[in-house]
């Protein structure tokens, strides 16, 4: 869908040669163009003659102008210009010497020339109906016919089917006669290579029938094929240089057309030409040096009022096997302006030279181009393309229709040359179109034709304010020293691009006025090649990105990517292909232009969403503003719509930033977009807005997908990672799992709402919960089984049915049973697989239980022992052997002495159970205690003495009471001594609580106060430890804001860049090193308790002090290393409040203690991360002093302790396990 866009047209009327001219050559060293004419040669460049060269003088052309030049070919590998004469020469023209040599003479004449593409070898027709073919030294290698009644080594095989004279012939019947050449046709022959050089076609006008036939030979002149007779067969002859067809024109009886015929002779194809049949005649046919676009050279038949012809070079080029009309030129009617010789350049396959008969010489470059609405942020934008063949438009946004059809055909009244759209996004669907008889048409606000003014090198802007179809008014006029080859227009900024011929950029200002484009300090933009394609883009700043004929992308003005096939601006997004068959979209809000370089330089990451993989040779068609689709075209001309994930992605996040949930949702399900993005995209406005969600998705199955697919992985850190992001949003559940934060927060909105009409989403929020509600659901289940009160309502059986599509059948019957309702039980079983006579004998036992026992059975059934323990607990004392037997099966220890009174008998057997367990797992001390707590001192005793804890020992035997004799024993066996010297010994070290203890009863009154002080303590290091932590990640992120804003102030070369670590405050050190320049000097000699005071003074926790972050570390350090060390007291504590009954202290101790240690072990990777080192590298650069550099070499760092995570003495049992 691309146009040929005319570059440049450079015109030079004054030159003036020698007679007329007749064809013509172009020198691939100097691109000159050489002329040949009745009298000789000139050298031409597009403004001026280079060299003449006259025939006449050297007796080799009549000097009276009779004579005529046949053919002209410029040889580089010998310096010279091969000249054919109509008199049969064969003329050799050495450049650099300017000598001339007639190498050959054919005494019949010569009728046509053509040199093969490799220089090889040289063909050559006389007027004696020969082809003589030669090497490139004029050595003759053979002579043969042209008109030979053999068909060639080519000739088909009859198969038996019959002969042609026998088959039908349409209407004509199979004896009507050949036609004969047309009147005009100059008899000549024309001869034409294939692009390697192998093959070559003559045509000639058959001497038998008068008409023209065609036929093949190989490079060793041997014939290859004859054409079948065709009717109407023109002249022209030109050979597609990549070997696939031959070009010629045929007249048939209702229209003109242009045929493609193949080496065997047989026809493949044509296209008409959009002239009346008798109207106009083709003069030549000329393919360009790639085989892309065909040169159709045009003449009147009958002349004007003014008995003068009209002359036409018109350019078709192919797609979808449509043959387009894309430029048309016409010369007039003047005869002296008419085309005398023209051709394709060889080298630059988009550039034609022509020389009219008065000696102007005319250069085209044209140039492909994809003609496109305005790709801004409009969503009234349509993304028309339009498609020059008359002018075929497709709006995108509405359909997507592959060429060569369309969705509009613009009838005009001339043939098209240009098409342009309007530039402002809120007009960007008004197109006006430029025709080759200089008229203008604009559509889209009512459809006007005005007359464009000529006025040479000048720059217009014209004004349309009317939408009815009045002449356009000329706004301004800027004139322009040089050729504009192409210009751009930012619809944000107004501002208007000119690129010269010469490569400058030029800036045009409303004033009117023109100024060169600079950037900053730098020069002068100018490129150094002409760029085809140009857009304005914003980029620091206002930027040009340019797209070179070599497809280099550049932007003002480094160069940074080499292999760009395509490319296209839309809002803020740069997309463009490469020859690597990838397409990239990069947001140039975020990027700078040396990150744009180093992102086009560089590999892809995983899951980089800029990136996609694409067919080989994709092109841009255009991009659907805020809609994500982009539209490819592949080299074989059909389209490809891909939604291009960032594009996508971008317009999500607007939605969901604008609260548009129901469009993102849309798109979102519509291309496999994982719907948890929704929430992670903004955790904070999603909850906060969770009605407007449930509002705007009305659909309860939408919601249920929402439900199904939420995950706890955050898709904005793993799957769609946003690269203009640098700080993530931080999650609004807190600690809570999000899967549960969202099903909770749309539950309760949709309870609220309306329950009824959610209520299989209600359903889904359960059982989607990281620990599924199935009880919960199955509840609401059988809620339904009442009548229903309204009509909407989802009846129990449609609810079951959806609850088994979530859940596996089997594990809902099994939580089923658990809510101990066997209504429900029924319900869900019939709708398994499961045999009724293996369900229903099992409920009908049940059914028959007690109430509780009932409960345990189920519970144990279901393998749920807490459950069943409690149940079976309230069943009586009949049934306590069991429960014994159960807590022994299933370790139940702790559960089960918290359902009996503790001087129960059924208390006293569960400690003793417990106790014996506790032995067998190597806990004989807290075995002791149960023991001792429940009565049973000899067995206590006997535990004490076998983990040797004396102290234990010795205060139950004295409850015994042992003997005397046996108690010193036992003291003696235990201690070593005796109770009386324990006694004076712990008097005289001063511990008075031991000493009480041996001689006295002791009391649990210390125990509570030291509780009590203990969880003070706790709960205040706690709230210091949260407090710093907090401050800390503040710190943090501020300096790492900090650190950002310094490496965009074009300074990436800054020492102090290298200074913003996460825990390192020198950001502030070239600040304020001055203050402590001096006060090192004087610490170093002090004491080292001085030198400790001052460095406590550096690291200061006042807010906003240079090394906060710093004295942040050193108060969490010390406080988990305090709250750590209080493992073996709080231990200690624990046995005793255990001893005297304090069980609901003891525990409380116990959980608040462990969930302080919790907090700060998952604390150290968040402030203690991995890779965190301190920067030591001085602080230099132009805002430096002496004193802050001499201070940042002098600085003393930070303890290493603080920067190295803390190691917590995890291996430490404190925990008592009968308070689990």
């Amino acid at each position: 869908m691309r146009n040929l866009k005319l570059l440049r047209c450079l015109r030079c009327p004054e030159l003036r040669g020698p007679g007329v001219p007749q064809c013509l050559t172009v020198r691939t060293d100097s691109g000159t163009v050489l002329v040949a004419s009745e009298r000789g040669v000139v050298e031409l460049d597009p403004r001026s003659v280079v060299a003449e060269l006259s025939l006449t003088a050297q007796e080799l052309l009549p000097e009276d102008g009779g004579g005529g030049v046949v053919g002209i070919q410029e040889l580089p590998d010998q310096e010279a210009v091969c000249v054919a004469t109509a008199a049969g020469d064969v003329i050799l023209l050495n450049l650099s010497t300017s000598q001339v040599e007639c190498v050959g003479s054919v005494d019949s004449g010569l009728t046509a020339m053509s040199w093969s593409p490799d220089q090889e070898l040289v063909a050559l027709a006389t007027g004696q109906e020969t082809v003589i073919v030669m090497t490139k030294d004029f050595e003759p290698i053979t002579e043969m016919e042209i008109h030979q009644d053999d068909f060639g080594e080519g000739k088909f095989i009859t198969v038996g089917w019959g002969k042609k004279e026998t088959q039908f012939h349409g209407s004509e019947g199979k004896w009507a006669e050949v036609q004969p050449a047309v009147a005009w046709d100059d008899r000549r022959p024309r001869i034409s290579w294939r692009g390697d050089g192998q093959l070559f076609a003559v045509s000639t006008v058959c001497p038998q029938t008068g008409a023209r036939k065609v036929r093949v030979w190989n490079r060793e002149c041997v014939l290859q094929s004859t054409s079948e007779i065709i009717n109407g067969l023109e002249q022209a002859l030109c050979w597609k240089p990549s070997g696939s067809l031959i070009a010629c024109s045929q007249r048939q009886p209702n229209k003109h057309s242009v045929v493609f015929m193949e080496k065997n002779g047989l026809l493949h194809g044509d296209f008409t030409l959009p002239f009346a049949k008798d109207q106009v005649k083709v003069k030549e046919l000329l393919w360009n040096s790639d085989s892309t676009v065909l040169g159709v050279w045009l003449e009147d038949m009958e002349p004007g009022e003014d008995s003068r012809l009209s002359t036409y070079i018109q350019l078709w080029t192919v797609g979808n096997y449509h043959w387009y009309l894309k430029q048309s030129l016409n010369f007039g009617r003047n005869p002296q302006h008419a085309p005398a010789c023209l051709s394709w350049d060889p080298e630059v396959p988009y550039r034609l030279h022509l020389v009219t008969r008065d000696w102007t010489s005319l250069t085209y470059d044209w140039t492909w181009s994809t003609d496109r609405s305005a790709s801004g942020d409009s969503a009234h934008d349509n993304a028309y393309v339009a498609v020059i063949d008359g002018v075929l438009v497709t709006p995108f946004r509405r359909c997507v229709i592959p060429p060569p059809m369309c969705a509009y055909d613009l009838q005009l009244p001339a043939p098209v040359t240009q098409v342009t759209f309007h530039p402002e996004s809120s007009r960007s669907n008004e197109l006006a179109v430029l025709m080759a008889d200089g008229r203008l048409a604009v559509f889209g606000r009512g459809e006007f034709l005005s007359k464009v003014p000529s006025v040479g090198n000048t720059v217009m802007f014209l004004e349309h304010r009317s939408q009815q179809c009045i002449p356009m008014c000329l706004r301004c006029s800027v004139p322009v020293e040089g050729h504009v080859i192409s210009q751009c227009h930012s619809p944000r900024t107004g501002t208007v691009a000119l690129q010269l011929e010469d490569g400058h950029i030029w800036k045009f200002l409303w004033e009117p006025s023109m100024t060169e484009w600079r950037v900053g300090p730098d020069p002068v933009v100018r490129f150094p090649v002409p760029c085809v394609q140009t857009a304005l883009a914003t980029i620091s700043g206002e930027v040009i990105s340019i797209c070179s004929p070599a497809n280099i992308c550049l932007l003002v003005f480094p160069q940074v990517a080499s292999n760009v096939s395509s490319f296209v601006v839309c809002d803020t997004f740069l997309l463009l292909t490469t020859h690597a068959h990838t397409c990239r979209c990069l947001d140039l809000s975020s990027l700078s232009v040396k990150g744009l370089q180093t992102t086009l330089g560089s590999d892809a990451e995983p899951n980089d969403e800029t990136l996609r993989r694409v067919e080989r040779g994709s092109r841009v068609v255009t991009v659907v503003p805020q809609d994500g689709r982009l539209i490819l075209q592949m080299p074989r001309g059909n389209l490809e719509t891909i939604h291009h994930r960032a594009l996508v992605l971008s317009q999500v996040r607007k939605w969901l930033d604008s609260l548009k949930f129901k469009d993102a949702f849309e798109c979102m399900r519509k291309l496999r977009i994982n719907l948890n993005l929704i929430y992670d995209h903004n955790p904070k406005v999603f909850l906060e807005n969770v009605d407007t969600f449930l509002k705007q998705i009305a659909s309860v199955n939408h919601i249920n997908l929402f439900l199904t697919e939420l995950k706890e992985e955050d898709t904005t850190k793993t799957m769609y990672p946003c690269q203009s992001t640098t700080l993530g949003t931080p999650s609004a559940g807190g600690s809570q799992s999000k899967v549960d934060t969202v099903c909770d927060a749309l539950r309760v909105a949709m309870e609220t709402s309306d329950p009824k009409r959610y209520c299989l989403s209600i359903l889904t929020s359960h059982v989607k919960k990281s620990k599924p509600e199935l009880e919960v659901a199955l509840q609401k289940v059988h809620e339904l089984l009442n009548p229903p009160t309204e009509k909407s309502t989802v009846s129990a059986e449609e609810a079951l049915k959806y609850l088994l599509f979530l859940v596996n059948v089997n594990e809902l019957y099994e939580h089923s049973l658990g809510t101990y309702d066997f209504d429900l039980v029924l319900m869900v079983a019939e709708k398994s697989q499961k045999d009724p006579k293996e369900y229903l004998s099992f409920l009908n036992t049940l059914k028959k239980m007690e109430p509780n026992y009932q409960r345990y059975t189920i519970d144990r059934h279901l393998r749920r022992y807490r459950k069943a323990l409690n149940h079976l607990s309230k069943c009586g004392e009949e049934h306590f052997t069991e429960c014994l037997n159960l807590v022994k099966d299933q370790r139940l220890y702790s559960e089960a002495l918290q359902l009996y009174p503790p001087h129960s008998p059924q208390y006293k057997a569960l400690s003793c159970a417990y106790a014996e367990y506790l032995v067998e797992q190597q806990q004989a001390e807290q075995a002791g205690l149960l023991l001792w707590r429940c009565g049973e001192m000899p067995r206590a005793l006997q535990a004490f003495v076998s983990c040797c804890s004396w102290r234990h020992a010795l205060c139950v035997a004295a409850k015994i009471p042992l003997p005397p004799n046996q108690l010193a024993l036992l003291a003696r066996d235990l201690a070593g001594t005796d109770c009386e010297e324990a006694i004076s010994a712990l008097i005289a070290g001063a511990a008075w609580e031991e000493a009480l203890r041996l001689v006295g009863v002791p009391t649990s009154q210390p125990y509570t106060h030291s509780h009590s002080n203990q969880m003070s303590f706790l709960e205040g290091q706690k709230a210091t430890f949260i407090r710093h932590k907090n401050r800390l990640s503040v710190v943090r992120e501020l300096k790492e804001k900090a650190r950002l804003e310094l490496l965009d102030e074009d300074a990436p070369d800054c020492p102090d860049s290298e200074l913003f670590s996460e825990a390192s405050s020198m950001i502030t050190a070239s600040a304020t090193g001055s203050k402590y320049s001096h006060s090192n000097s004087r610490i170093s000699a002090r004491s080292s308790k001085n030198r400790r005071k001052a460095e406590r003074k550096k690291y200061s926790l006042k807010e906003g002090s240079p090394l906060e972050d710093v004295a942040l570390l050193h108060a969490l350090t010390e406080t988990l290393y305090t709250v750590d060390k209080l493992r073996e007291e709080v231990h200690s504590l624990l046995k005793a409040l255990v001893l005297f009954g304090l069980d609901s202290q003891a525990q409380k101790l116990q959980q608040d203690y462990g969930e302080v240690l919790l907090l700060m072990e998952a604390s150290i990777p968040e402030v203690w991360p991995e890779g965190q080192q301190q920067s030591s590298v001085p602080v230099t650069g132009p805002n430096s002093t002496a004193n802050s550099i001499m201070a940042s070499y002098q600085q003393q760092k930070p303890s290493p302790l603080v920067f190295n995570p803390p190691k917590m003495r995890s291996n430490i049992k404190w925990k008592l396990t009968i308070l689990k």
